[in-house]
């Protein structure tokens, strides 16, 4: 899930979010809408002149929006994410709701903000939105001024929201909002919209005369970050509920290439003091998901790209004449349980037009032509016909609506929304963890059955008859093979999120490392961890030729023990087998074989290049020793990396690591690290 307990990146024109748990997970979202290319610019404005209050001047204004990185921004940020390491898989937020408006400044006697369209967007894969709108003489004056330029631009207004996970903040706060209205009224925040940078620093002098009241009750971390972080979540959030986005009531600068510069938006303050509660409070204690807003704005000439105001703007003719109308569902009816919509339309003054489309997913359009004035609007009604091996939901059907322009796109989630459910893996050791079966029981809709695994941590899932009740979830976890699994308590919950947290506590790791003992030809290592209600069993053997040190893992449930007890079988060479008696420890390493105190020393070593193959090497011998005692391991062909683990006497030397590599040219190349570390890597690529 989104982290917003991170601060996001920017990173050619594209914002750049973490995933809670993944770090190879990259949510992007883009700063600026697009007009969508088909392959020119699908944007127009129709106008038209009535010569009567039936039929009035106006004009209809279509245009069809994206809000995504293009492939080329997509690119440059896989290209410097690469840079930094392994570059991470890239993908869209789950944008839950929003909305998309088009306005601009309609200059009368004084500048007033003027709505022109406002729509939904489609958010069943990157966000689209198809807006046509029926314009009034007024607003048909103003787009026509604005596309060619004569006057202040037409913004298109984007607010998406989704669904982050929040930090742990151990902050508390509090905000008188009266007080900070009526600071916000003297500064004229009622009537002149103020831009983002202003408003920030706004709560910033709240805070420190005591307005927005900070209390810290968990000081571990960075307190200041988290300070900063919480007010910042604060401001967003007071935002949301005393602010709306407008404009700016200026012209924005011209590029050096001759485009327009991207709209900062600006917001002014739309409610009474009295609509207000006296005081609001926060509390950023615990990760918990919190809603998102995502704002973008473009002024709509400059998402022309210099196309010239012709191609866009045309004088409509009122008169009879053929026209193709477009009726599309979003791509997502299967998803919702929806078999089939049906949708009816109606032209109150010609009765013979009327008709009934039916939609389904396998075919998701429809389109048939008529004579019809372009500006005509249609009334059209949808039903829904659900499908009912999924869903025990009733049919359902809207009221008559109205829509303007050739094209009518149905979302069965906004129509018919459903009950949506997340479900998200939160803190699990999923290295080991093969996949989480949920089962989730709703009212009226069958038993379902979800998987999450280590690439796949969330799924979404839509109940359209579960109604607002709670939901009995279960969750199974299981491991690959030879590891535990463990069923979770069943839980009912309302909530829309659902964080899985393992039943499974951190492994204990153990290092087991055998010292050479002549006479015995196999070693067996019995580990045992738990008791009456959970117990896990780990195995180790190793023979004759090979004693090298071995790492093992013990599950446990969260909470439960961490010491265990384990068993050492010898197999001698006349054929005599000795068992030792167990011991219970909760150390972290096993040293089989030692009479007395010893001290362990253990180390990875990598390799960058691919192994000795990559350069062409026969290969790299890698020696861990302490004074006489060494231990040495050899890489080969594509074999990249290697533990090394020496078990030493308390009085011996500092450990040393040496790398020789073995080049076919006869040259031998030695590195040596004096210091041990938990990681050492040899580059061998190419300089």
């Amino acid at each position: 899930m989104l982290d917003i307990g991170r601060a996001p990146e920017r990173r050619a024109g594209v914002i750049v979010f973490f995933d809670h748990a993944d770090e190879n997970l990259r949510y992007v979202a883009a700063e600026a809408p697009r007009i969508v290319q088909r392959p020119g610019p699908r944007v127009s404005l129709a106008l038209f002149r009535g010569e009567s209050e039936q039929d009035p001047s106006g004009g209809l204004l279509q245009l069809e929006s994206v809000l995504a990185p293009t492939p080329e921004q997509l690119q440059e940020v896989r290209r410097e994410l690469a840079a930094q390491g392994r570059p991470p898989a890239l993908c869209g937020p789950d944008w839950r709701s929003g909305t998309v408006e088009v306005a601009g400044w309609w200059r009368g006697e004084t500048l007033a903000p003027l709505s022109l369209a406002l729509g939904p967007p489609s958010l069943v894969g990157e966000p689209v939105v198809v807006l046509a709108a029926r314009l009034d003489r007024q607003g048909a004056g103003l787009a026509a001024s604005a596309l060619r330029g004569d006057s202040l631009p037409l913004a298109v207004l984007w607010s998406l929201e989704t669904l982050g996970l929040s930090g742990s903040l151990g902050i508390e706060v509090e905000a008188d909002l009266q007080a900070m209205h009526q600071r916000l009224t003297l500064e004229g925040a009622l009537t002149v919209p103020i831009g983002r940078a202003r408003i920030a620093k706004t709560w910033e002098t709240f805070a420190k005369e005591q307005l927005i009241r900070t209390k810290i009750v968990d000081e571990s971390g960075d307190v200041e970050s988290n300070r900063a972080e919480a007010l910042r979540r604060v401001g967003e959030d007071l935002i949301a509920s005393m602010f709306v986005p407008f404009p700016p009531p200026e012209l924005p600068p011209q590029l050096e290439d001759g485009s327009v510069a991207p709209i900062e938006l600006s917001f002014r303050l739309t409610h009474r003091k009295e609509e207000l509660e006296q005081t609001r409070r926060w509390s950023f204690r615990e990760r918990q998901a919190m809603p998102v807003r995502h704002f973008a704005a473009a002024s709509l000439i400059g998402l022309l790209g210099g196309r010239p105001t012709s191609d866009v703007v045309f004088l409509a003719d009122l008169g009879a004449a053929r026209r193709e109308v477009v009726i599309r569902a979003e791509a997502e009816l299967d998803a919702l349980a929806i078999a089939a919509l049906e949708v009816d339309l109606d032209w109150p003054d010609s009765p013979g037009l009327d008709r009934t489309i039916v939609l389904t997913p396998s075919q998701n359009e429809q389109r048939f032509t008529i004579e019809r004035p372009a500006a005509d609007p249609v009334r059209y009604r949808v039903r829904a016909r659900f499908d009912a091996a999924k869903t025990r939901a009733r049919d359902r059907e809207t009221e008559w609506m109205e829509a303007a322009g050739d094209l009518i796109v149905v979302s069965g989630r906004r129509l018919f929304p459903p009950r949506t459910l997340t479900l998200a893996i939160g803190r699990a050791e999923m290295d080991w963890i093969d996949h989480v079966q949920v089962d989730v029981t709703a009212p009226v809709e069958p038993a379902r059955s979800f998987v999450l695994s280590g690439n796949r941590r969330m799924v979404e899932a839509s109940f359209p008859g579960a109604g607002s009740g709670p939901l009995q979830f279960r969750a199974t976890w299981r491991g690959v093979a030879g590891e535990p699994e463990q069923s979770a308590p069943p839980v009912e919950s309302s909530d829309e999120v659902i964080i899985l947290d393992s039943p499974f506590g951190d492994s204990i790791d153990i290092l087991a490392a055998p010292l050479p003992l002549p006479d015995v030809l196999t070693i067996a290592l019995e580990l045992q961890l738990g008791d009456g209600s959970f117990s896990n069993e780990k195995h180790l053997n190793w023979n004759e030729e090979d004693r090298n040190a071995q790492r093992i893992a013990l599950r446990r449930l969260a909470g439960g023990p961490r010491r265990y007890r384990y068993r050492v079988e010898l197999l001698h060479q006349d054929g005599t087998l000795e068992q030792k008696p167990w011991a219970e420890t909760d150390q972290r390493t096993i040293v089989i074989g030692a009479d007395g105190p010893v001290q362990v020393f253990s180390t990875e070593v990598v390799a960058l290049g691919g192994g000795p193959a990559g350069r062409g090497s026969l290969g790299i011998s890698w020696i861990l020793q302490s004074g006489a005692k060494q231990v040495t391991q050899l890489l080969e062909g594509e074999t990249d990396s290697a533990r090394l683990v020496l078990v030493a006497a308390p009085g011996d030397p500092p450990p040393e690591l040496i790398a020789r590599e073995f080049l076919k040219s006869g040259q031998v190349i030695e590195t040596r690290w004096t210091k041990l570390e938990p990681l050492h890597v040899l580059d061998l690529r190419p300089q």
